[in-house]
């Protein structure tokens, strides 16, 4: 059923940015063509015909992602390119089945632990108005990164650990802020250069083979470290009053020149987790990553809707396994993400972008008619948002030095 319901929307909708940068994008690379250069128009697959700032955007991610999408535009021209439906069909399907795994395998890993609430996280997941909206309909893989990153759970401290860790990065650079307590076990190090090393040695190597320019690939990669915008984390103080002209632009200016803090804190995050939970047992490892999860999504400078999958994931196990008293803050979180999601694109008109070319338009006419109270809504549930991860924190800060023993997978 939680498949079921991600399929009826697969083949059409879509976010007519993102989704409409992957049609390019997989046409241009099986094509031929550099992924981190300008991506213009699929000639005949492309619903939007205009997007980004100077209207030709360029991809941010590393190459598992283009790479993946130029193999599933190659599968659509095997079977006689019959219909661009078809193609966003093809292009929905590793995001979809990867949001579904995600329930699966979270339910396998809990219920081999014995937990009572295996079939309660299996459900939350699948049937997640947020994640369904996120896979089915945005079209966002952080599904794809999420599911490695339960393989890495899943996997025995070592090695295999090391290596999915460095897939989730591979498949999306969120997840190496995780690379540090997913390498504790035996050889550390070496599972620590496994969790880097995956990630850039596929990089590099990949972008060699291809032939494309080490310097476009690099400065694109860099400008995601200190994105700024519309954002969930506390950042959206400034751009809000930024926003109402409390705040000029060259204020505004000096305070995201620190935007590169979010890294300072996920150091931070990493020590203050192995000196308060430690790295050696299953629940400190997840309390760790919740610390460090909870500094990124505060203080980096543009936190999207898309990244509170990785706190839902390890939110799910601490409620399942040790604190099943937060599961009212799961659903709070969860709440304010699809309120935020729901607001930011007006109702999800956006998505109907592949069959309703008119719809950034009809969009755009609401949000000038209520684009005060539609900033004021967003900041306020940004604000909430971020209310809720701090209290988070303080739940646990309370925690600290509290140490469970593993229970053995049965």
């Amino acid at each position: 059923m939680g498949l079921a319901v991600r399929e009826v929307f697969s083949f059409w909708t879509g976010h007519p940015y993102d989704f409409e940068l992957w049609a390019r994008t997989g046409y241009w690379v099986a094509h031929g063509a550099n992924p981190y250069g300008i991506v213009e128009a699929a000639p005949g697959l492309s619903f939007v015909d205009n997007i980004g700032a100077g209207g030709n955007p360029t991809i941010a991610y590393l190459p598992f992602w283009p790479l993946l999408l130029a193999g599933l535009y190659t599968l659509y021209s095997l079977i006689g390119s019959p219909s661009p439906f078809v193609y966003y069909f093809l292009l929905k399907q590793p995001i979809i089945i990867a949001d579904v795994l995600v329930g699966y395998f979270l339910f396998k890993y809990l219920e081999q632990r014995g937990s009572d609430k295996s079939s309660f996280v299996l459900k939350a997941w699948l049937f997640s108005p947020f994640n369904i909206i996120l896979s089915g309909i945005w079209g966002m893989f952080d599904g794809v990164a999420a599911l490695f990153l339960v393989f890495a759970l899943v996997a025995r401290p070592g090695a295999y650990r090391g290596i999915w860790a460095g897939l989730s990065t591979f498949a999306k650079s969120i997840p190496v802020i995780y690379a540090i307590p997913l390498s504790a076990g035996p050889r550390p190090l070496r599972n620590l250069v496994l969790a880097i090393g995956v990630p850039t040695v596929a990089t590099l190597a990949i972008v060699w083979a291809a032939g494309w320019s080490f310097s476009i690939v690099g400065t694109t990669l860099q400008s995601t470290l200190a994105k700024g915008g519309l954002s969930m984390s506390l950042w959206e103080i400034a751009f809000y009053l930024n926003n109402v002209g409390l705040l000029s632009n060259s204020q505004l200016l000096a305070l995201t020149s620190a935007d590169y803090v979010w890294i300072g804190a996920v150091l931070v995050a990493t020590v203050l987790g192995y000196r308060w939970f430690g790295f050696d047992t299953e629940r400190g490892v997840i309390q760790s990553m919740l610390l460090i999860t909870l500094a990124f999504l505060l203080l980096r400078g543009q936190v999207n809707e898309q990244y509170a999958v990785y706190l839902f994931v390890l939110m799910l196990i601490d409620v399942a396994m040790w604190s099943p008293q937060r599961v009212r803050l799961f659903y709070a979180s969860l709440s304010l993400v699809v309120m935020m999601t729901v607001t930011n694109a007006v109702l999800l008109i956006r998505f109907l972008s592949p069959i309703y070319p008119n719809a950034q338009n009809l969009e755009g006419s609401i949000i000038s008619a209520i684009n005060v109270e539609r900033n004021a809504l967003l900041f306020l549930e940004a604000m909430a948002f971020c209310a809720l991860n701090i209290y988070y924190l303080y739940s646990l800060l309370k925690e600290r030095g509290q140490r469970a023993p593993d229970v053995i997978p049965r």
